[in-house]
C-alpha cells in the first residue's frame, strides 16, 4: 500500500507544516480576542493595568531610593536584598571557579544550598516578589549565566528555604514569571 504513511512519517509531516506556520514563529503571549467589543476592551484594560503594576513594582528594584525616597526603610531593605543576592551569586561563582582551578574529580566543594537573609523573607519565599530580584540580576546586572531560585525543603517539620543557582539556559520560569520578565524587558530593556 503505497498511499499509507507510518505514524512517524505523519508526525514528521505535521511538525514540518507547524514549523512553517506563522504561529510557530510568534513566541509572544497569546492574544485573547473576544467578539464582544465591551468585553474585549475590558480585557485590554486589565492587561494594561497588570503591565503597569509590574513596571511600578520593578521600578522599586531598579532604583529603590529614587522610587521610594532616600529615607525609605523599604528602599533600604530592597537595596540590602539586592546586595545579598549579588553576594550569594559571587560566592556561588567563586566556589565554581575554585573547583575548576584548584579541585579535581576527587577533591571539590559541593555547593548546593546558600543561606541568605533573602530565604527568610515571606515576600520572596511565598509572596511572589522574588521574580523582581531575578529580573534585577538578569537585566540590571547583566548576569545571564545562572538564575537564582528559592528552594523549599522540610526540616524538623518546618519549611526552610535555601538559595540555589541553576543554569540560565535550562531554567524553566513559570508562565507568570515569564510575563513579568517580558513586561520588565519591554519597559526597561527593549534592546536586550
Amino acid at each position: 500500500m503505497a498511499g499509507k504513511m507510518t505514524a512517524a512519517e505523519a508526525f514528521n509531516q505535521f511538525i514540518h507544516k507547524f514549523e512553517r506556520s506563522p504561529q510557530a514563529i510568534d513566541k509572544s503571549k497569546p492574544r485573547i480576542i473576544h467578539e464582544n467589543d465591551i468585553i474585549q476592551k475590558k480585557i485590554q484594560i486589565r492587561e494594561q493595568d497588570y503591565n503597569a503594576s509590574i513596571v511600578a513594582e520593578y521600578s522599586k528594584y531598579l532604583n529603590p531610593y529614587k522610587t521610594l525616597g532616600k529615607n525609605s526603610p523599604i528602599a533600604a531593605s530592597i537595596d540590602c536584598d539586592e546586595q545579598n543576592l549579588l553576594r550569594a551569586y559571587n560566592l556561588f561563582k567563586a566556589v565554581r571557579e575554585a573547583n575548576s582551578s584548584i579541585g579535581d574529580i576527587n577533591t571539590f566543594i559541593k555547593l548546593t544550598d546558600i543561606h541568605s537573609p533573602l530565604t527568610s523573607k515571606d515576600c520572596y519565599t511565598t509572596g511572589g516578589q522574588f521574580i523582581y530580584l531575578q529580573c534585577w540580576l538578569i537585566f540590571a546586572q547583566n548576569i545571564k549565566d545562572f538564575v537564582p531560585e528559592l528552594v523549599s525543603q522540610e526540616e524538623n517539620m518546618q519549611t526552610v528555604f535555601t538559595l540555589q543557582f541553576s543554569p540560565f539556559k535550562t531554567f524553566a520560569f513559570s508562565y507568570q514569571d515569564k510575563e513579568v520578565m517580558g513586561a520588565v524587558q519591554e519597559a526597561f530593556y527593549p534592546a536586550n
